[in-house]
């Protein structure tokens, strides 16, 4: 047993002595339009804009060659502001806007796999692992009820779950060091496994390896 403690803490050790870290930092942005329908050429139909914007960072310690403990964190920001008015059937209550804000961090930790050496052109890998889920926000309501404008603000309560997380990146080598790394991301929350197209995220961003 003692010989065996000892073969296994020096294959470990050896291991540890060639392991590296591979860090990266995304970022993603998107911005959609949906115009409003005219209903007379005097009147503004207005549009509705939602800007998605976020930025995530990506720790891997692989302490085998091809396999390595993950942290990752992200953070995006969904905001949706719409001016196309909308009125009830006599017309006496009117919203004239919703400015809306989503919030969603990802906290994780997994293990990853990859497809390739890091010495390779391109690197293809598969992470999987458990990720903390936590979404916020508020809403801003412009109505007129006939008497003049008011602003509604509602608060979104900060909630949050127990997930699970898979992504698939690749990665380009630019330099023995540096590489331009493209990935995707869904959270199952409550490892819903029918949830995970709910929430996918595509990025792009650069990472390096020391």
């Amino acid at each position: 047993m003692r010989h065996l403690s000892i073969i296994l803490c020096t294959f470990f050790f050896c291991n540890l002595a060639q392991a590296y870290v591979d860090l990266s930092l995304n970022y993603n942005f998107s911005k959609r339009k949906i115009e409003g329908v005219e209903t007379s050429v005097d009147t503004d139909p207005g549009m509705a804009v939602t800007t998605t914007e976020g930025w995530s960072i990506n720790w891997g310690w692989f302490i085998w060659e091809y396999t390595a403990l993950e942290l990752n964190y992200s953070r995006t920001s969904e905001r949706l502001v719409d001016d196309r008015e909308s009125s009830n059937a006599d017309g006496s209550f009117t919203i004239k806007e919703i400015d809306s804000l989503v919030v969603t961090e990802v906290q994780g930790a997994g293990l990853r796999q990859s497809f390739a050496s890091r010495k390779s052109l391109i690197i293809p890998s598969l992470s999987l692992g458990y990720a903390k889920l936590i979404t916020s926000g508020e809403t801003n309501y412009k109505v007129d009820d006939g008497s003049g404008e008011e602003d509604i603000p509602l608060e979104r309560d900060r909630e949050t779950s127990n997930s699970g997380y898979v992504a698939f990146s690749l990665r380009f080598r630019l330099t023995k060091l540096m590489g331009l790394s493209l990935s995707a991301k869904s959270v199952m929350p409550d490892f819903d496994t029918t949830k995970m197209e709910e929430n996918l995220l595509y990025s792009a961003g650069f990472s390096w390896v020391f």
